[in-house]
């Protein structure tokens, strides 16, 4: 009955054990392969016997299991000496075998850690049909891949790594006795915190390997003799690596902390249509490999120059309201920084994610997370649907004074941010000084559904109320730091909208392909190739000033890239935000500036604050890259205009869809006398102070 019972019982436990496979967390890689991250629960890396060396074999063996090679999984004599005890006492002691820690160490096994004579003899039952079942090396090497070895390690890999910052395949006979020392009470004889046990236990490994025969009395009196001290690396010294090493992965440090904790939710949990064939568990314990789109050196520029001008700006606003006695005031600014990659076959892949200033202490990702309204950078897809609809850059409307009275009779009047009307302009000077009146006037020509359809198409995601209405086109909805991005890659890509990506890959242990992006990757033309190029051509405009003229367009601060670019600046009112969007035929790149109580920056806008931030990270992240225009669509043509009206015949040369021309003279309009006398008193070119 009993003993039948025991057997069958052992026979399914030997099942398990053959489908047992440890726990190991999922790797996260850069699109160079560099390890970032890894998730985990048990902090256990797998390694196999061959890789390790013998004497770290031996260490174990001369600790816990002697004749571990000579027996069949347990040890008659050292058994009956237990047994004998228990008589006596009533209280059973160990006398367990390599083989017998691993049958009731495995969950999976089902034999417990409770002290009865039943649940040991089951344990030796079993201990004596694995040994039947698996090779003794086989045995062996699960369990140096499964131990506890103290504070978070899992086997003799991870142990290593934390203890010594390298791979269990390069220690030295000290640290393999160090680590074997550690079996009875890891935590109590932890080498960091507790070193003079951890010299006494590793004293006493190696003087059972040299009775066993294991090293020599040289060997043994030379590793004995070196300083555990010096053998551990310490918390402080595994961060001087780590920052060495170019914020490589670290159980203590994720590097591109906010963009591993966005792969880590969509694995979690995909917004459709996206399908990861793989549960939280796996993530946490089966050995996933998962491949990402970041690009390390990017990344890196982008968190130390944001950084660095974040404190910039810090210093200045804290010695200014500490000179007006108001430092009590004072909050440390946030910042976002978000780049994806437009160049063939990687569109919309993210390079870089940067979520704020320090992830251990905010954890919310203002690059994802933070709606935020992204002010006059919405501007490019009010000129798109102007632009799609007819019109063209030289096309002129009136910056004047705007008024509109709701059914309630409540008035609204908008201003320019300079609060100054310029009179008639071309919609590229318009643009290019982010005039705020004519992209009200457009979106009141071309209405509010139609400009936010243009909105949705380009990958602005959050909803858009019909009680927005005209402030559309100042960009009162709010918006994300990736969304703007997203929306901005389409307008790099030519019109062709695309979902950032962030993962391509995933594998399980196995290697069995998981997820691939390539089954949900979907490119869509969402907009015109040549209405799009038209408006390309009037951004590059807001990036190139005219010193000869003192023409400067809000973007003019990203001149220093010294290559073909295209963006726009936003700054919100009271500005609370401040943006700055632009893209190149090879990076698209938001920056985002704000506090994230939504105080106001005070004398600070886009184009002064984000763009100087966009133009570092830029010349950086297109070192040794060639220099690219935007590709031309076969349907553009140029004609050369006169940069503010729009004119035919000037210096500046313009886009124009093909069958479209600008005009010769300018049209006539009903103009206040004020205006009437600015504009008979104005150049064709008008000389402005920089923004």
């Amino acid at each position: 009955g009993v003993f039948v019972w025991i057997v069958e019982d052992a026979e399914s436990t030997l099942k398990a054990l053959d489908d047992f496979r440890p726990k190991i967390g999922s790797k996260v890689y850069s699109t160079d392969g560099d390890e970032l991250a890894e998730f985990t629960i048990e902090a256990r890396q797998l390694i196999s016997l061959n890789e390790m060396p013998l004497h770290l074999q031996k260490a174990f063996i001369a600790t816990e299991d002697d004749t571990f090679y000579e027996h069949k999984g347990v040890r008659p004599l050292a058994l009956v000496s237990a047994v004998m005890d228990y008589l006596r006492s009533g209280r059973l002691r160990g006398a367990s075998t390599i083989t017998q820690q691993i049958v009731r160490n495995i969950e999976k096994t089902g034999v417990t850690q409770e002290r009865t004579a039943q649940r040991k003899f089951r344990e030796m039952v079993v201990a004596l049909q694995m040994e039947r079942e698996f090779t003794k090396d086989e045995i062996l090497e699960m369990y140096l891949n499964q131990i506890f070895l103290g504070i978070s390690a899992y086997g003799v890999e991870s142990a290593s790594r934390q203890y010594f910052s390298k791979s269990a395949a390069d220690i030295t006979l000290s640290e393999a006795a160090l680590l074997a020392g550690l079996t009875r009470a890891p935590n109590k004889n932890n080498p960091l915190r507790n070193p003079e046990n951890a010299r006494v236990r590793r004293s006493i490994v190696l003087n059972q390997m040299y009775r066993n025969g294991f090293i020599t009395e040289e060997e043994k009196e030379l590793a004995g003799a070196e300083s555990v001290e010096d053998s551990v690396v310490t918390a402080e010294e595994r961060a001087e690596r780590v920052a060495a090493q170019a914020r490589g992965w670290s159980p203590e440090n994720f590097a591109a902390p906010y963009f591993i904790e966005e792969v880590r939710q969509f694995i979690g949990r995909p917004p459709a249509p996206y399908e990861v064939n793989a549960s939280r568990e796996e993530l946490f314990e089966g050995g996933l490999e998962v491949h990402t789109t970041v690009d390390m050196r990017l990344q890196q520029a982008a968190e130390e120059i944001l950084t660095k001008a974040l404190d910039e700006f810090d210093e200045k606003k804290l010695a200014e309201l500490t000179k007006e006695g108001r430092e009590g005031e004072f909050i440390p600014v946030s910042g976002a920084l978000v780049c994806l990659d437009n160049r063939t076959g990687m569109e919309g892949f993210v390079r870089v994610m940067v979520g704020g200033r320090d992830f251990q202490t905010k954890k919310f990702n203002m690059a994802t997370q933070a709606e935020r309204q992204p002010g006059s950078s919405v501007k490019p897809f009010v000129w798109l649907t102007a632009i799609d609809n007819g019109m063209t850059s030289s096309d002129v409307i009136v910056d004047e004074e705007f008024e509109q009275i709701d059914y309630m009779g409540n008035v609204w009047r908008p201003e320019n941010f300079t609060d100054k009307h310029e009179g008639p302009m071309s919609l590229r000077h318009g643009l290019e000084k982010s005039v705020n009146i004519v992209s009200i006037k457009l979106v009141e020509r071309f209405t509010m559904p139609k400009v936010r359809s243009y909105f949705r198409s380009a990958g602005f995601k959050r909803p858009i109320s019909d009680a927005v209405g005209l402030t559309i086109g100042l960009g009162t909805p709010v918006t994300t730091v990736i969304d703007q991005a997203s929306c901005y890659n389409t307008l790099a890509l030519g019109g062709v909208a695309v979902d950032p990506t962030m993962v391509t890959e995933i594998r399980d242990r196995d290697g069995f392909v998981r997820y691939d992006y390539r089954a949900f990757r979907k490119m869509e033309r969402v907009f015109d190739e040549n209405s799009t190029y038209v408006v390309i051509d009037m951004m590059k405009g807001v990036c190139l000033p005219d010193h000869k003229t003192g023409h400067y367009p809000s973007g003019w601060r990203t001149e220093a890239l010294k290559r073909p670019r295209a963006g726009k600046t936003g700054t919100t009112n009271d500005s609370r935000d401040a943006w700055f969007c632009g893209y190149t035929p090879i990076y698209t790149t938001v920056v985002w500036v704000g506090y994230e109580d939504n105080r106001s920056l005070g004398d600070w806008t886009g184009g002064k604050l984000s763009s100087p931030i966009w133009t570092d990270f830029m010349i950086v992240a297109h070192e040794g890259l060639p220099v690219k225009d935007f590709k031309i669509p076969a349907g553009i043509e140029f004609h050369n205009v006169d940069r503010k009206m729009g004119l035919a015949g000037g210096k500046w040369r313009a886009a124009f869809v093909q069958g479209t021309q600008p005009p010769t003279e300018l049209p006539v309009f009903e103009l206040p006398e004020e205006l009437e006398l600015l504009l008979d008193s104005m150049p064709l070119e008008i000389r402005t102070e920089a923004p």
